[in-house]
């Protein structure tokens, strides 16, 4: 917690010189003029909500806030069932582990590293007899994930001029992965 706003770029600075990939910002109004602000990080892979990451007013520069969790898109269809299925074909040729679920029309994807860009595709092809696994089976059978550079979920909901697709980055450090398979997925379902 802090009182001075000028330790929250302090604060924040040297978290990122220590290597923190992955710290949040909150800013507190106590009446009409006070304000406090809480930074929290972690070394963990889990990544926080947006409105937990970059709880906060404008009044605070861009680039003290963690990178956004939260990618956002809409695609002009009414068919919310027709776009779950276009993203389930869209990650079945990927090497990732991915479950929808279209009762809630919601799914959730891991990936150890970039597998949807052409280079990926192409090293995967001439590595394809390597056989590795990315799912393990643990004692009691149940599949476990292992650490992924990229965890993912997204979420189809019904909105005034089509279906609004809402990416979350739920686990990972690197954000340009993050973007990278916002990216995609945005340029895949415009086609």
């Amino acid at each position: 917690m802090l009182g001075k706003y000028s330790s929250l770029g302090l604060i924040v600075e040297e978290l990122k010189k220590k290597g923190v990939a992955n710290w949040a910002v909150k800013e507190f109004v106590q009446g009409g003029k006070t304000r406090r602000w809480g930074v929290g990080w972690s070394w963990d892979m889990r990544r926080p909500r947006e409105d937990v990451a970059r709880g906060v007013s404008s009044s605070i520069p861009k680039h003290l806030l963690p990178f956004p969790p939260e990618f956002m898109f809409e695609i002009p269809t009414t068919s919310i069932d027709l776009v779950g299925s276009q993203i389930c074909a869209l990650t079945e040729g990927l090497d990732l582990k991915w479950r929808y679920r279209a009762q809630v029309s919601t799914g959730v994807g891991f990936a150890r590293a970039n597998v949807w860009s052409r280079a990926a595709r192409r090293q995967q092809k001439r590595e394809a007899a390597d056989g590795e696994e990315f799912v393990e089976k643990s004692e009691d059978g149940e599949e476990e994930v292992e650490e992924a550079a990229l965890g993912f979920k997204i979420q189809l909901a019904r909105e005034s001029e089509g279906i609004a697709v809402s990416i979350r980055w739920l686990q990972g450090f690197d954000c340009v992965l993050f973007e990278s398979f916002c990216g995609m997925v945005k340029r895949q379902m415009a086609n």
